[in-house]
């Protein structure tokens, strides 16, 4: 079985998320809420839940790209 994965820099948690220009908190909200995928937007380098993370960094910008900013505020 061949996997293709995406190209573009890979990067660990403590490099992606000032790559991205955002806080280590808003990266795992992103992941949380469902904007990024395992195989597409980041990678587990091992079998356990605190295995390190790899981030596709153009993948999640493409993403950050797309989402819409938040509403509310005065106006």
């Amino acid at each position: 079985m061949s996997v293709q994965l995406p190209t573009g820099p890979w990067l660990r948690t403590r490099d992606a998320f000032p790559a991205l220009n955002i806080s280590r908190a808003t990266l795992t909200r992103i992941k949380a809420n469902g904007w990024f995928h395992a195989g597409t937007h980041y990678l587990r380098t091992g079998t356990g839940n605190t295995s390190n993370l790899l981030w596709n960094i153009d993948a999640c910008r493409k993403v950050m790209a797309a989402m819409d900013a938040p509403k509310g505020g005065k106006g």
